[in-house]
């Protein structure tokens, strides 16, 4: 099965590898599609019986994800991208879940992120950080927080950051939004009773962010 599979792989790159004509490109997908199938080849003992089940029940499943998979490495430029994307594809092969959906909408996401992306993230997970945080970040890639601000507010845009800021701000509507239909339904009684004001939390001055759900579901699948 995992041999199988490293055959699609590579047959399908080869028309690509034709069409490009710049070394550099060359030379970049060979490092991609070899990094892939290493990875591919190293969990082979737990993909055998899930590829020989999906080629028997589900092949276009694995050839629609096998091309998302191609359509990301082709292109990237950074080598760690390539062991997240691989490991993404190897556990949602893995996985009973087979919603083409879902799969799509991952590499996608996964194609817009970079190197740097991910370990902000895993920042804020305990899930293969190493104890990494944001200042450590800073420091090692010599960038400031107003930079790293745009940095969280991509991830929060993807849904895998949340500010709590924004949290606060719903919170607080909601309560907002509550009180007012409380009074209102006070005010048609004959004898209306208090209601009382809601405590609103007070929005820090400078945001800070956490996981979201899909956040940690996103690093479980790369890691």
């Amino acid at each position: 099965g995992v041999g199988m599979l490293a055959s699609e792989i590579v047959g399908a790159v080869v028309p690509v590898a034709n069409n490009i004509r710049l070394s550099y490109k060359q030379n970049r997908l060979e490092r991609n599609v070899v990094e892939a199938l290493q990875i591919v080849q190293r969990n082979q003992d737990d993909l055998e019986d899930r590829i020989v089940k999906l080629q028997q029940s589900n092949l276009e499943y694995q050839r629609q994800i096998t091309e998302a998979l191609l359509d990301n490495i082709v292109e990237e430029p950074q080598e760690a991208m390539v062991k997240y994307n691989v490991n993404g594809y190897v556990n949602l092969l893995k996985s009973d879940n087979t919603n083409l959906d879902i799969v799509l909408m991952f590499f996608k996401t996964l194609s817009q992120l970079s190197d740097l992306d991910i370990r902000v993230l895993k920042s804020y997970s305990y899930l293969g950080n190493d104890g990494e945080n944001i200042l450590d970040i800073c420091k090692d890639i010599h960038i400031d927080f107003e930079q790293m601000r745009f940095i969280r507010e991509k991830l929060e845009r993807f849904g895998l950051l949340q500010s709590k800021n924004e949290e606060i701000n719903d919170n607080n509507l909601e309560e907002i939004v509550k009180y007012l239909q409380n009074l209102e339904k006070e005010s048609k009684k004959s004898k209306p009773g208090t209601v009382k004001i809601p405590k609103l939390k007070k929005v820090s001055g400078s945001d800070s962010y956490k996981i979201t759900p899909l956040g940690r579901q996103y690093l479980t699948l790369i890691e």
